[in-house]
């Protein structure tokens, strides 16, 4: 037989297993804005070191606590 050709165990796949973590864990948001609303977005989470989900998070909570 050839060495060659030998069927070798499955490796773990990192990036396979991040692509299904993501499916069965998370959900896809798309969103279109102004450029000026955008910008606002991006100034205010830059200034408070936040993520976009981090701001929408927090957003939530505060409206849902109204």
């Amino acid at each position: 037989m050839d060495k060659k050709y030998i069927e070798r165990p499955k490796t773990f796949d990192k990036k396979e297993y991040d692509k299904d973590y993501k499916k069965q864990h998370y959900k896809h948001f798309s969103v279109y804005l102004t450029p000026e609303l955008k910008e606002r977005l991006d100034n205010y989470c830059s200034q408070a070191k936040i993520s976009r989900t981090d701001f929408i998070r927090l957003a939530l909570d505060v409206l849902e606590k109204q």
